[in-house]
């Protein structure tokens, strides 16, 4: 199939025999022989309508997709029988495609006294050709295709016959590399297809001798950008394709040398990274530019300075987020622009302003959301316009481009293809098909938030303390002999008439490890707190119901403005408002509270019955294990809040005191210290596991070192001692596969 389409796109673009070509196809045969005598053929060639030959072969099989062209398949001797056949119908064909196997070179005059247009030859096997491959022919070939083969290099020798070649296609080779004799004979060629190689190496002369070239294809091989220099001296060329290559960088200035004829240029499926300015400075002349398929993300301000001829500029698939204008400045005669699979945020007037001539505007597949209110709509004289796959924002900012829109001269098509995202209301709603009334601007009206209801039977504000170090609460927990778990500790703030949680955090306790479950005290850092601002602040219990289940037990505050030094308490002889310190003769500790974090660290906040902050007043903690104290530290009562970390699971007595040395029962009836127990964290199950695991791999080592200590001890070799019998030598032979035991006597 590749072969034919090959062939007959030479057969259209160069050998064009129809009936109106009766007369110079006539002239041509008659060129071929010296006679002046007509040839057989030419006297009722024309009289009778023109017929595919029958050539019915075992070895081969022939038919014609158009008149005078002839393609055929066979095994290696086909060639032959085509060859004798055409020698008998001089003229009748013009263009040969011959499809044949078990060839690997193109054997010399296979085609001998034959006349040809063009002439197309595959076999997929096909590795040398003749270098007399093409002589004997009646008439130069204009066309001549080896696609399809395994040439390794242009047949030099065999087009030397063909100087007056004008097509010439050598595309799905494997040709490596382009020598400066490549084409020394081929002056006359206007078409070159090099396709599909795996060119990399491209001699300065390679293209010297192709003065007239206006063609050159040279998509899908491996040619770099230093290897375009070798194009210089082109200056008839028309038609450039460098797509599917390894142009990697920049497309500046200087990326192709000068071609003032060049109208065509494909660099898609490459590796270009941006669009510099005044790029392709020697191409004055270019109206087609492709670049899709790259990594294009910029296109710098006057990146298209030097091609105000361009009319259709492909960027599609690449990853350009925004167009400004000045980088489309220059391109006044621009009629299509492809941006197709990029990253644009919206429809500018910088995209369309600039482009005064276009018409064509391909948009799909973006990231466009809105389209800006300054795009003149009354100027725009697009033809075509796609927006497919765009999440369109329907707001009223689209109402002028959906008035225009819905007027212009777009197919059905093009108008359904604006499709709304957002908002929900209007999800996949045609943007020509929503009313102007329903193209709203701003958000809408958020639900508001139901309050927290306040504290309940089971957990109630006792005090609360606030000073630089956070907040702390103490909650009271009835009935106390309910057994629970602590869930979580949740803040709100209170901003006009409504509530916006602003922390949520896990909190670890268990009644059950606790001296005294009826309070419950919670530390909250002030790293999110503000003074003056109005927080209300919860904690959630787990209680264990009669069904095995849990049910939530919740406790909140009323909303408290945040102050400097702050104590409230909810005490039937202490107001709730915010109470200065009580002057006592002595201080006293009222309370310890010990809140457990999720890394096992354990927060303690000491409270006061009175303090002067000018006086100077010190409290020690310290946290025992049995009765061994295992850390100690020494605060301010101005700070009354620590934090002891690298416990290990267990449970612990923490105790504060005014003195180092006074843990004792009468201090706490005093007041001068008191002590809480608690379970520092959770059992952890994971580290016991993993100590069980350590324990018995360890367990199991001892376990085989011993056995196998003993097994050498029994297996120990029992010596005997043997009279007149002489030590056995063993000797090992290099020619055999065996051991030669030898018994050897001395005497």
């Amino acid at each position: 199939m590749l072969t034919t389409i090959r062939a007959i796109l030479l057969l259209l673009l160069i050998v064009e025999i129809t009936a109106e070509d009766a007369s110079s196809l006539t002239t041509l045969a008659s060129t071929s022989t010296s006679t002046a005598e007509p040839l057989p053929f030419q006297t009722d060639k024309f009289d009778r309508p023109w017929e595919c030959p029958n050539i019915t072969k075992k070895n081969v099989e022939c038919s014609c997709d158009f008149p005078h062209t002839l393609r055929c398949t066979g095994d290696r001797t086909a060639l032959q029988t085509i060859n004798s056949h055409l020698k008998s119908s001089q003229g009748a064909i013009s263009l040969l495609d011959v499809t044949v196997t078990g060839i690997s070179t193109l054997p010399a005059e296979f085609l001998q006294d034959v006349a040809l247009h063009g002439l197309v030859v595959s076999t997929g096997e096909l590795r040398r050709v003749n270098d007399n491959a093409f002589t004997g022919l009646v008439r130069p070939l204009q066309a001549l295709g080896l696609p399809n083969n395994l040439l390794e290099s242009v047949p030099t020798l065999a087009l030397a016959q063909l100087n007056g070649l004008d097509r010439l296609d050598l595309s799905l080779n494997k040709l490596h590399t382009l020598e400066a004799n490549s084409f020394k004979s081929l002056a006359s060629l206007t078409y070159l297809d090099l396709s599909d190689n795996l060119l990399s190496q491209l001699s300065p002369q390679a293209f010297g001798p192709l003065k007239q070239l206006r063609s050159l294809k040279m998509r899908g091989n491996r040619l770099s950008v230093s290897a375009l220099s070798a194009l210089r001296g082109l200056k008839n060329l028309e038609e450039l394709d460098l797509s599917s290559n390894l142009l990697i960088g920049p497309l500046g200035p200087n990326l192709l040398p000068s071609m003032p004829k060049l109208r065509f240029l494909t660099l898609s499926e490459n590796e270009l990274i941006n669009v510099q300015q005044g790029a392709l400075v020697g191409l004055k002349n270019l109206s087609y530019l492709s670049l899709s398929h790259n990594q294009i993300d910029v296109l710098e301000d006057h990146s298209f300075k030097y091609l105000s001829t361009l009319t259709n500029l492909d960027l599609a698939s690449n990853r350009i987020v925004a167009v400004s204008s000045a980088s489309l400045a220059h391109l006044e005669n621009l009629v299509t622009l492809d941006l197709t699979h990029n990253f644009l945020r919206s429809l500018t007037a910088d995209l369309v302003i600039p482009l005064i001539s276009l018409q064509d505007l391909k948009l799909d597949d973006n990231d466009i959301t809105m389209v800006s209110s300054d795009v003149p709509t009354s100027k725009l004289k697009l033809k075509r316009l796609s927006l497919a796959d765009n999440p369109l924002n329907c707001d009223c900012t689209l109402l002028d481009f959906a008035n225009w829109l819905s007027n212009s001269p777009l197919d059905e098509e093009e108008k359904n293809s604006a499709v709304c995202a957002t908002p929900p209301a209007l999800e996949n709603g045609i943007l020509v098909q929503v009313s102007p009334g329903s193209l709203l601007c701003g958000d809408p009206t958020p639900p508001l938030m139901t309050k927290v209801p306040l504290a309940g039977a089971q957990l109630t504000l006792k005090e609360f303390r606030y000073d630089k170090s956070g907040v702390n609460i103490l909650w009271n927990v009835e009935p106390c002999s309910e057994s629970y778990t602590c869930d979580s500790l949740i803040v709100y703030e209170a901003t006009g008439s409504s509530e916006v949680e602003i922390e949520s955090k896990t909190l670890h306790c268990d009644a059950r490890f606790m001296a005294n479950p009826c309070s419950l005290s919670v530390t909250i850092p002030a790293l999110n707190l503000q003074v003056g601002h109005k927080y209300r602040y919860c904690v959630v219990l787990l209680v264990p119901s009669d069904h095995e289940d849990l049910s939530l037990g919740l406790g909140c505050s009323d909303i408290i403005t945040l102050t400097e030094s702050q104590i409230i308490t909810n005490d039937s002889s202490v107001s709730s408002t915010i109470l200065p310190a009580i002057r006592q003769d002595g201080h006293r500790i009222t309370g310890v509270h010990v809140n457990v974090s999720e890394q096992g660290f354990l927060h303690v906040d000491i409270s006061l019955s009175s303090y002067e902050a000018n006086s100077a007043c010190e409290l020690f903690v310290v946290v025992f294990a049995g009765e061994v104290p295992l850390h100690r530290k020494k605060l301010n009562c101005s700070l009354a809040y620590a934090e002891m970390t690298g416990l290990i699971p267990g449970r612990y007595k923490v105790c504060a005191s005014f003195n180092d040395e006074s843990f004792h029962v009468e201090n706490e009836s005093s007041g001068r210290s008191r002590c809480v127990e608690v379970q520092a964290v959770k059992q952890s199950f994971e580290l016991i596991i993993l100590v069980i695991v350590v324990v018995s791999c360890l367990l199991f080592i001892t376990v085989v070192v011993f056995v196998r200590s003993l097994v050498k001890k029994l297996k120990a070799p029992q010596i005997q001692t043997q009279c007149f019998l002489p030590a056995q030598e063993l000797e090992i032979t290099h020619k055999a596969h065996y051991i030669k035991l030898l018994a050897t006597t001395k005497v």
